[in-house]
């Protein structure tokens, strides 16, 4: 058995969770096209936490940061996330919480940035670093 696990993360420009269901707009990019810095932006930050079946019904923390290749944060989320185990649910079966994030900054120059997704903590932590470019948008 797998232990938790961060099951997938990525940036988009919108995204939202209904019914346990994840709904992307634009996902997956890597670059981000302005007219000018400082560049008010708004995107999105999807991720799924995977369960194991003895892992439910505790609390995970999970941190969302946006910071640039120098490691100098303009953004920070915490909060958690836990599972039960719903009634239909086959013994042994793993389960994913699917979150979504939407974030508003104002990044201060063209250059390269990254998300940082972490779920769990110590041993159990997981991260993934979703990198982008904020680059001058093409005149035209």
């Amino acid at each position: 058995m797998v232990p938790m696990d961060l099951d997938f993360a990525l940036v988009a420009d919108y995204a939202e969770v209904i019914a346990g269901k994840l709904y992307l707009m634009g996902g997956g990019w890597d670059t981000l096209h302005v007219p000018n810095v400082p560049a008010a932006i708004r995107f999105a930050v999807a991720l799924g936490v995977r369960f194991e079946w003895d892992e439910t019904n505790r609390q995970v923390p999970i941190r969302v940061t946006v910071e640039d290749d120098d490691g100098a944060a303009y953004a920070r989320a915490e909060g958690s996330v836990s599972v039960g185990r719903p009634p239909d649910l086959p013994p042994g079966s793993p389960q994913v919480a699917k979150l979504a994030l939407v974030l508003g900054l104002s990044l201060p120059r063209y250059g390269g940035y990254r998300v940082l997704v972490t779920a769990g903590e110590g041993e159990a932590e997981r991260t993934r670093s979703l990198p982008f470019r904020l680059v001058r948008a093409p005149t035209v």
